[in-house]
């Protein structure tokens, strides 16, 4: 039977559909907020972070955020790619900009369902599928993850320009649970809604984890994400309540920083231990990974797998030539833990609405809020000094309880 490309696109756009049902678990509990200036956990006061103990291995870290104007480029390219060995067909997925971490999961189930329609289509025509996916950072694993955990017997292999996941910008993510970011792509009904279709399905999978009492095993953890009383949007407006409970309100659980506030209950995604165990699992089960680089799409045609996913990120710039790709440079301070009590979020900004965030994780404790536009140097140049600089004094400031002393820092370069 030959392979029809009508056919197989409807078929991939009818599954799709079907997937975008919300899958859930049952909804988390919402909670009210309160305005009547009840202490958050119950008066309890948590330790603050000291931000004059830096960790002593990597204390400043530098990413480049794959923002993409217009959001995700998540999709099934139309027409197949010519090869002597026959049609190599084409699904992108990148461009999820500081919210990578947060789609992964979600978007990776959107991507299996375009293999299976293809898959189908594909044996109808006595045509064997074999992936290849492009790409080693979050999106590329958990890709890979979700088709391996489909697929226990299908050909899969990971191709990227460099295998050491610690070299990816997504290993050098905070790791909470919030479509940063790339929310400001989603703006009318039908986008929102699809925005909403990717967290619920991540949703879902990290509480199918859960299940399998992986969380621990994965860097996955329930966390209280503590902000200043003003709007949060990519939780209040983006983020469906099913997925993340409406805040609560009270005085904040700090020292000094005794401030009315909000409480918001989302995940610690650590990506210092998600990634590894990513490529530990798909190696255990089979999957092959490959180091190479192309230079454009019709490289592909030369790779013996005829499905290719492409979670190249801020690459895909280059590879797909698409100029809404733009680099949003971030700085982040990493330092030590120094009590067990330290395993909240306080993110949300400063007093002037602008970015600032201290992430308690597992091991260690991240703090940020620097967004350089149109910047993509990875590399740690002497004027990011002062960069990494005021983004400790913000969060001394905030801690210390002066707020108003806090500056966001967002320079187009």
């Amino acid at each position: 039977m030959p392979l029809s490309r009508r056919n197989l696109l409807q078929g991939a756009a009818a599954l799709a559909g079907r997937l975008s049902l919300p899958a859930m678990l049952g909804p988390l509990p919402a909670r009210s907020a309160a305005a009547d200036g009840t202490a958050l956990r119950g008066g309890e006061i948590l330790p603050d972070p000291n931000l004059s103990l830096l960790h002593p291995a990597h204390p400043y870290v530098i990413g480049i955020r794959p923002h993409r104007e217009g959001g995700v480029c998540l999709k099934l390219e139309e027409e197949p790619i010519a090869s002597p060995a026959g049609p190599k067909f084409l699904i992108h997925n990148y461009g999820h900009g500081g919210a990578g971490i947060t789609l992964s999961f979600g978007c990776a189930s959107v991507v299996a369902g375009h293999v299976e329609a293809l898959g189908k289509e594909m044996r109808r025509a006595r045509m064997l599928p074999r992936v290849a996916v492009i790409g080693s950072g979050v999106i590329g694993l958990t890709v890979a993850a979700e088709l391996r955990r489909k697929w226990p017997r299908l050909p899969i292999a990971v191709y990227a320009k460099d295998l050491d996941v610690r070299n990816t910008t997504s290993f050098k993510a905070a790791g909470q649970f919030e479509p940063s970011g790339i929310y400001e792509e989603y703006e009318t009904i039908e986008q929102k809604a699809v925005l909403a279709d990717y967290l619920r399905r991540s949703r879902e999978r990290i509480m199918q984890l859960y299940d399998a009492a992986h969380w621990r095993r994965y860097g996955i953890a329930l966390r209280r994400n503590y902000t200043l009383d003003h709007p949060i949007p990519a939780f209040d407006a983006f983020t469906p309540p099913d997925v993340v409970p409406p805040h609560r309100t009270g005085a904040l659980p700090f020292h000094s920083l005794n401030a009315q506030g909000r409480e918001y209950r989302t995940w610690l995604i650590n990506p210092t231990i998600l990634l590894p165990r990513l490529v530990a699992d798909l190696q255990r089960r089979g999957v092959r990974f490959k180091t190479r680089t192309f230079a454009d799409k019709e490289a592909f045609r030369e790779l013996r797998e005829n499905i290719i996913i492409n979670c190249t990120g801020y690459g895909a710039k280059a590879l797909m030539q698409d100029q809404q790709m733009l680099a949003r440079r971030g700085h982040l301070v990493i330092l030590q833990k120094t009590h067990r009590k330290q395993f909240y979020f306080f993110s949300g900004g400063c007093a002037d609405y602008r970015t600032m965030y201290v992430f308690c994780r597992q091991y260690d404790i991240v703090v940020g809020g620097s967004v350089q536009d149109g910047n993509d140097r990875e590399t740690r140049l002497p004027a990011d000094d002062a960069v990494f600089g005021r983004i400790q004094d913000n969060a001394r400031a905030m801690f210390a309880g002066r707020p108003a002393d806090c500056r966001g820092w967002r320079a187009r370069t």
